[in-house]
Formats: C-alpha cells, structure tokens, sequence
C-alpha cells in the first residue's frame, strides 16, 4: 500500500506511520518540524531511516508544489494541525488559521489524484459546546449535534477549525469521487505525545514533586483510550468499506476517570504522595467525555484492549527516560 500521513512527525502521526511501516507499506510523512507538536527525536530519526519511509519536510500552510509522491494513494490519514489544550488559550488565532490552510491546500494537491481512502482525523473538542448548553449525553455517540453558541470563547479555536475540517474532507470526497471517512479522537495517550497535554504534564509535573500539586477541573471526567488501540481502530477504519463517508468515534468509553482520579493514580504508578490543590475549571473546558464507540465495533469489529492500569506504566516510562 501506498500511504500519506500528514503530521507525520507528531504524536499519533509517528506511531501510525511505525505501524505502517512495520506491514511493509511505503510511507510518505508530510511535516514542517518546527511549527507543531512534529519534531525531529531519535525515535523519528529511527523511523525515517527505514527504507519505506520517506519524509517529506513542508509547511501546509502554503500550496504544495514540486512533492514527488506520485499520483496514487491508497489511504491519506490528514492529522497535521496545531494542538495542545494550552495552545487553545494561548494562539487561538494561530490555531484556528493554520488548522484550515493545511486542510485546504492538502485537499487543493488531492484533486486529481487516485486516492482510495481519505481519513481526516477530528476530534471531541467539536462537542464543547453542546456539553455547555446541557445537551451532551454520555456516553457520547455520532449524532450528537454540534453546537457552538458563540464564536468568541478561545477554547473553540480548536473545536471550530477541526469542525469545518471535516466538512471541507466529507464534501472534497462526494465532489472528486474519493471516499472519505471522518473520525474523531477522544482523548488519546501515549509514549512520545509532546508536554501540552494533562497526561505528560501531570507525569512532568510529579516527577519536578511540585507540591501543593495543583490541578484544574479535578471533578471533570475524560475517557482515555492508549495510543496502540488509537492506531489500530484508525488503520481499521481506514481499510473497511463501510465507514466510507461516515464519522466514527475513536477512544475507549470503559476509561472514563476524573481529572482528581487520574493525578492520584500516576501518583500511585510513580511511588510518590504529594497533596492536591484544586483551583477550579479553565473557561470553556468540558466537565465530562467519554465516547460511545459503539458504532466503530459495529462497522469494524475493533474493541479497545489496553486499560489505564496497563497503558499508563509505559507513558511514564518513556517520559522519565527523556528527563533523565
């Protein structure tokens, strides 16, 4: 198979590229290594080594000229975008911007090209506002409505973005002929996912033995699915007819935990006690998620494998080892 990746130097973009390597697949990683979570470590220099892997260094944000990828792609996974809950706050502007242009100009170099299945990748954060208005069942399915009461919250420079990504993805697909799926992620973790999430930073955080140790929205809920469940259930989506043109969840509804639950249980897995201070919730911050995956077990058969318990040790691992 002939694969494109887009953000390929990112978190989940390296380990689908890894998994698709390791089938033998030829992959093409898209990635401007200096404006993302997309960078240049040992364990991305490891992968570009390979001898079916081939990076191709750009920036999305302006029109692709002169790639020399060919003119036929069995799946594109499109994953570039600016992301980090801290990021939202901080260059809402920068987020909501670079999120479009990369989608826009990939789709403007698509046209004309034989692709057998574009997969654009999403997110929960497009559910936001409806949680806001108490609208939001959980378990959360597909056909929630999303809502966005005002365009003004910051948080929502994400959400937004990524929503109209995948109408632009879903209407590229019915107009050019190349089936498109759209899947959205909830809350995935892992080995090598960058500092701006809860996970790693709270891994950080406890490692530095930041005492009072303070979080925020300590009684919020998220369902964390592991990044090896992540990539399956995406590579399963990608190749199974059925989710042609349709949105699918993808995380792990059995992880549902409180923000409070999780710093206790990396104190816990890290041998450590030190005291929670909670200081309230961030503006525009959901107080629970967990997706209903019904559908993806419907359409694929996929069921998440990995718990907490068993996903978490590896995380730390791996974020110790870069500390040390």
């Amino acid at each position: 198979m002939n694969i494109l990746i887009t953000g390929g130097a990112g978190f989940i973009g390296y380990h689908l590229a890894r998994f698709h390597a390791g089938r033998g697949d030829q992959v093409h990683l898209m990635d401007n290594l200096f404006k993302s979570e997309g960078r240049r470590d040992p364990d991305f220099e490891l992968l570009t080594q390979l001898p079916n892997v081939q990076m191709h260094q750009l920036d999305l944000t302006k029109p692709l000229v002169d790639v020399n990828i060919g003119d036929s792609l069995d799946i594109v996974y499109h994953l570039a975008a600016i992301n980090g809950t801290r990021l939202f706050y901080e260059i809402p502007y920068d987020v909501a911007r670079i999120n479009l242009l990369t989608t826009i100009n990939l789709l403007d170099w698509l046209k004309g090209r034989a692709v057998g299945r574009l997969l654009y990748t999403s997110t929960s954060e497009v559910y936001a506002g409806c949680e806001a208005l108490g609208l939001l069942p959980i378990p959360t399915p597909e056909t929630v409505p999303v809502v966005f009461a005002q365009p003004t919250p910051v948080r929502f420079s994400y959400g937004t973005s990524k929503f109209m990504g995948e109408f632009l993805c879903t209407q590229f697909g019915r107009s050019n002929n190349v089936p498109a799926t759209v899947i959205r992620y909830h809350n995935i973790y892992g080995p090598r996912m960058g500092q701006k999430h809860v996970i790693p930073e709270f891994i950080l955080r406890a490692h530095r033995r930041e005492s009072p140790f303070a979080i925020f929205g300590g009684d919020e809920t998220r369902a964390f699915c592991h990044i090896d469940d992540a990539v399956a259930a995406t590579y399963r989506v990608a190749v199974t007819p059925a989710c042609e043109q349709q949105i699918v969840h993808i995380g792990n509804s059995t992880e549902e935990i409180t923000i409070h639950q999780l710093a206790e249980l990396l104190f816990q897995l890290m041998n450590l006690q030190l005291p929670i201070e909670e200081r309230g919730r961030r503006s525009g911050s959901v107080s629970r998620r967990c997706p209903d995956t019904a559908k993806l077990n419907q359409l694929t058969g996929f069921t998440p494998r990995v718990s907490l318990q068993q996903g978490l040790p590896g995380a730390i691992e791996w974020y110790m080892a870069q500390t040390s």
